[in-house]
């Protein structure tokens, strides 16, 4: 695996056309992983890391690009802890952050239109069980890598990133592409219809719409292994993050299905914005049975 910092190896990876082994590994304590997910938000914290640090505690904007909406990064200014050490492990909590609420917009982005690639709708992918529990993990191991010492250069991170996420697979319980096609035969009808075909949205039957990350995977019925909780703090250095900086989402030109808000979208939008695509999905369903 190697950090990403194109758009368009995002895009070749999550086609199948890029030279990254990702996919689908079941875990017995964290449901479904989904690599790509792990990898992309992982890598978004190292990227949002090495912006934060030389800025923090400044007031300043850093604009991310247009994912329906435009995406934007206020930091707010403050007083950052004095030791260097202490304003480093912010830094890294605050991107790991920031990286999550990335994802989960990235979910809503893509139930009301978003297009990575024009013409492929991706609204069978929003908010499917694994995606966001799989981001979370790659914003903590991001954070372990940087708190490591190893955000010191690309080659150092690949490197942590290389043992630190097979080392969480296997406290997961990480079984084998047998035992996980398995699984996924386990849940044929109930989480997903193998009579259905892609672009059909309801090939996915079963979706997660909490956009926190406070979360706990999404383990089929048959499952007994203990769940494991991911979080990521709410503080550090007795400083609440909310409070540091946010994700903006301001009106753009594209905004498709999503409602044009008064000023800007920000993370406590989310979690309505997902009931609504909840409540519309839940009577699609009931009108095609």
């Amino acid at each position: 695996h190697h950090y990403n910092d194109s758009a368009f190896n995002a895009v070749g990876n999550l086609m199948g056309l890029g030279s990254e082994q990702l996919g689908l590994v079941y875990t017995y304590r964290g449901g479904f992983i989904d690599i790509a997910h792990v990898r992309d938000t992982a890598d978004n914290t190292l990227f949002l890391f090495s912006q934060l640090l030389p800025k923090l505690g400044q007031q300043w904007t850093l604009d991310l690009g247009p994912e329906l909406a435009k995406r934007r990064i206020q930091l707010n200014a403050f007083t950052p802890p004095q030791e260097a050490a202490q304003r480093y492990t912010l830094a890294a909590y605050l991107a790991g952050e920031l990286a999550f609420q990335m994802a989960a917009w990235h979910e809503v982005a893509q139930w009301y239109g978003y297009q990575s690639v024009p013409g492929f709708s991706e609204e069978i992918s929003a908010f499917t069980p694994e995606d966001l529990y799989s981001n979370l993990l790659g914003a903590r191991l991001a954070i372990d890598a940087i708190l490591q010492g190893r955000a010191v250069s690309v080659t150092s991170y690949n490197s942590a990133m290389e043992t630190l996420l097979p080392e969480a697979l296997h406290q997961l319980g990480a079984v084998s592409i047998t035992e996980t096609q398995r699984q996924f035969d386990g849940i044929d009808g109930d989480w997903w219809d193998s009579h259905r075909r892609v672009p059909d949205k309801f090939l996915v039957l079963k979706r997660d719409y909490t956009t926190s990350s406070n979360r706990l995977p999404n383990q089929p019925p048959f499952e007994y292994a203990a769940p494991q909780r991911l979080t990521l703090p709410l503080q550090i250095e007795g400083l609440t993050l909310a409070k540091l900086a946010e994700l903006q989402l301001w009106p753009g030109d594209s905004m498709h299905n999503l409602p044009v808000p008064a000023h800007y979208y920000r993370p406590e939008d989310f979690s309505g914005l997902a009931l609504h695509a909840s409540a519309q999905d839940a009577q699609q369903i009931l009108q095609k049975r």
